[in-house]
Formats: C-alpha cells, sequence, structure tokens
C-alpha cells in the first residue's frame, strides 16, 4: 500500500544520496527532514538517530558539522534500497507480510533494479513488493556507458545474468506474470529478462501474459500498478 509520495526537492535529496560517488556535501538537517516526511525518525541518546523506512529501522550518527559523513549516507542508501527506494522513486510502500498464495506478479525492470509485485487484479491496495538488484559492487550499472575504469572503454558493463535468474525465482509461483520495462534492444533489461526466460526457464516463460514499456522515471508506483492490473486483466486464463 502506497505510504508517502516523493516529489519535488525531496526527489533532488533522493538522487543525491543515490549519486554516485558519494556525495560529501549533503546536509544532516534535510536528510532528517526528509526521513521523517517519507518515514520516521527518532532522537536517540549520544546524538544517535533513528530512522525507519518501510518497516525497517537503521540507526545514524550526527555529524559534527552541518554534512553527513560519506560512511553514513553509504548506510542510508542500503536502508532506502532494503526498503525498495531507488533514485527513481515517486512513492514508498508500506511493508507488508509475504504472500502465501500462489498469486499473479507484476515485473518492473531495468538495469538498476526489480520491483516484483504480486497483485490479485481485482484487489487494488492489496499488492505485497520485493525489489531485487544485479551484483555491482563498484557501481558500473549506476553508470550506464564506462571508460576505462574496468577497461570497458565506453560500452555498458557485462551484464549480471544471475541477477535476472533471481527475478524469475522470484515469480516461479505465480500462475500468470506482466513484465514492464524501459528502453529498447540493448538497452531494455526486459529484453535480456526475455530471452533469458527462453533460453533458460521455459516453464516460467509460458507464464508470461504480457509486456509494456513505458518511462519508468516518469511513471510512479500507483500508475504502474494500475498497468499490471490492466494487463492481467486483458488475459484471458
Amino acid at each position: 500500500m502506497i505510504n508517502a509520495s516523493i516529489h519535488g526537492h525531496d526527489r533532488t535529496i533522493l538522487g543525491r544520496i543515490f549519486h554516485h560517488p558519494t556525495s560529501n556535501n549533503l546536509e544532516w538537517r534535510e536528510v532528517v527532514a526528509f526521513i521523517g516526511r517519507i518515514g520516521s525518525t527518532e532522537e536517540k541518546r549520544d546524538d544517535k538517530w533513528g530512522f525507519t523506512l518501510a518497516g525497517r529501522t537503521a540507526t545514524f550518527l550526527r555529524p559534527r558539522d552541518k554534512d553527513m559523513d560519506p560512511r553514513e549516507v553509504e548506510r542510508l542508501r542500503h536502508l532506502m534500497q532494503d526498503a525498495g527506494l531507488s533514485p527513481y522513486s515517486t512513492e514508498i510502500l508500506e511493508a507488508s507480510p509475504p504472500a502465501t498464495a500462489e498469486i499473479d506478479a507484476l515485473i518492473v525492470v531495468d538495469h538498476h533494479e526489480a520491483r516484483i509485485y504480486r497483485l490479485d487484479p481485482e484487489t487494488v491496495g492489496g499488492e505485497t513488493e520485493t525489489t531485487l538488484r544485479p551484483y555491482d559492487p563498484k557501481g558500473y550499472i549506476h553508470h550506464l556507458s564506462h571508460e576505462e575504469d574496468g577497461n570497458y572503454r565506453g560500452q555498458r558493463a557485462p551484464e549480471d545474468l544471475g541477477y535476472y535468474d533471481r527475478i524469475v525465482a522470484a515469480v516461479a509461483n505465480a500462475p500468470r506474470v506482466a513484465i514492464v520495462g524501459h528502453g529498447t534492444g540493448k538497452a531494455s533489461a526486459m529484453a535480456v529478462l526475455s530471452e533469458r526466460l527462453h533460453e533458460r526457464h521455459p516453464g516460467t516463460e509460458i507464464r508470461v501474459v504480457a509486456t509494456a514499456t513505458v518511462d519508468l522515471s516518469a511513471s510512479t508506483d500507483g500508475q504502474l500498478l494500475a498497468l499490471g492490473r490492466e494487463m492481467l486483466a486483458r488475459d484471458g486464463r
């Protein structure tokens, strides 16, 4: 269920938290106010603060000057990722209990992350979400082209195909699957996922009932969920 929207200046702060290399001029007071708008904050003893997002909590140390330590910014980024946020998020979803029934799935995928929603097209607000990300320890995927670093010389870093296998595993029990992606050709993670399904996971491939290409950066979570329900509703199975 949608808990808070992220818009205006908050989108700028979110982008700076996810920026690579890590920002060293992110003001503490701005971060505390931002987390308070999309989650909750709690001041503790010894200059420590608790930040809670989508049911996940981490403790951060207030800096001596006005800016957060880059190492604390990295920890905050990890908390946000665990809460299902990305640099492109426009909404944060409340934590939901794991789905126990075999229900339909919507995959929203790009090269940065995959969001898997388990949903019933007839039940609005009953979705649960899982977020997966490719193995990317050096942050190459956050830059769609590279120069020298990693010896890719302007080419996209090699795909982590295990990332796509984990996506498939996450929808293993879904009777029907809809996929929404961004871009076309080699720029499309949806195309890579479709190829992986065809080559390695034919049992799941036959349960994919619809695909769609949209501008994910301009789509809210609510719009994507509505599109997913519409795609599933058009299927006659």
